[in-house]
């Protein structure tokens, strides 16, 4: 670690060395300061600040590193939480407008009491031709019976690396939904763990990704079954274009004692180019009976048979791949209940549209 440079999203289970995808190795800055995120809510809801001690036990889904890293950083830990029983009705947005040549970092811990409903959207912007480096981590309780929905949008410059780092843990029946969308930004790097602690507790992750030109998307998501009758589905929507690199794992872990479980994992990516790298790992660990896991993907070009029909009523081919690309987009978009953000991400894809992806 004496060179910055941090092993992070590893797998739990490497597979082949020979591959080099068990994990990624990350130059991270040796100065940074604390980001200054604009933070809206409902009087409600309580924001506060606390340290790090209060979210160690949440274990990040970038991995043991990125843990040191943001501890290391000595930033304050921005605190968003309910009151047992609490239906927060407006979404709580945390806002963050990265400056040029400034290296950030942020954590942000979110608690929904027992009994209680939250909705945090998270938006992380910059100008379009900035250059910088951003790192956040967000930890996520969530308690009996009670539900968290987090979006995160990733709307970066040219030059941008990024470190986003999202993991949560479940009580009996707790539920955890992640949105998670990333439109721009060189170099990404993501990881999600989500421990199913509780009885009968989910998880929902829905991700869509826009990856162009020479960028490079690296993610990592992980979901532990804990406890009995725990519920995952991670749904994976992507589009890769020009020479863009893309590699994700995911894994879920069918551990002793989560007997009932079912886990779910699921990648659709659409290649836009022939010179676009894709790379992906499902796995399933298994350390129970009476269990179910399933995996899939679904990599390559459009249907020819589809092609053909399209064509025939006149659209060119490059207008298909080009409507065929922003639905799979627009599809995650339209699971985010704020019609606010739905808005604002709609109106950037058009403005990407324009530019017909290009620079």
């Amino acid at each position: 670690m004496e060179d910055n440079r941090l092993l992070m999203n590893a797998l739990p289970a490497p597979t082949y060395n020979w591959l080099k995808m068990n994990d990624a190795y990350v130059q991270v800055p040796k100065d940074v300061t604390e980001g200054n995120p604009m933070v809206t809510r409902s009087k409600t809801v309580l924001a506060d600040v606390t340290d790090y001690d209060a979210i160690k036990d949440i274990a990040g889904g970038m991995g043991y590193n990125m843990d040191t890293f943001i501890q290391q950083s000595g930033v304050d830990v921005l605190k968003i939480s309910t009151g047992k029983n609490q239906k927060v009705i407006s979404p709580v947005h945390i806002d963050f407008d990265y400056q040029k040549d400034v290296n950030t970092v942020n954590a942000v811990y979110i608690e929904a009491a027992d009994n209680s409903d939250i909705t945090v959207v998270m938006d992380f912007t910059s100008q379009k031709d900035l250059c910088g480096f951003a790192a956040i981590q967000t930890k996520v309780r969530v308690g009996k019976n009670a539900k968290v929905i987090l979006v995160q949008i990733q709307r970066l410059g040219k030059g941008f690396t990024f470190l986003n780092d999202v993991a949560a843990k479940t009580d009996d029946n707790g539920r955890f939904e992640e949105i998670e969308l990333v439109l721009s930004g060189e170099k990404t790097y993501q990881g999600s763990r989500t421990d199913l602690v509780g009885k009968e507790s989910s998880l929902k992750t829905d991700v869509g990704y826009l990856i162009k030109g020479h960028d490079h998307l690296d993610m990592n998501h992980i979901a532990n079954h804990i406890g009995r009758k725990t519920v995952c589905d991670i749904d994976v929507d992507g589009v890769l274009r020009d020479e863009a690199f893309k590699l994700f794992r995911g894994t879920i872990d069918l551990r002793k004692g989560a007997k009932g479980a079912l886990g779910n994992e699921l990648e659709d990516v659409l290649l836009m180019d022939d010179t676009v790298i894709n790379q992906t790992i499902p796995v399933i660990l298994c350390d129970e009976d009476d269990v179910e896991g399933n995996h899939g993907a679904t990599i390559g070009r459009l249907d020819d048979s589809m092609l053909f029909y399209l064509e025939s009523r006149g659209m060119e081919r490059a207008d298909v791949y080009e409507m065929m690309a922003a639905a799979r987009i627009d599809a995650v978009i339209s699971k985010i209940p704020d019609e606010e953000t739905r808005n604002l991400i709609l109106e950037d894809l058009r403005g990407h549209k324009e530019e017909k992806f290009n620079d």
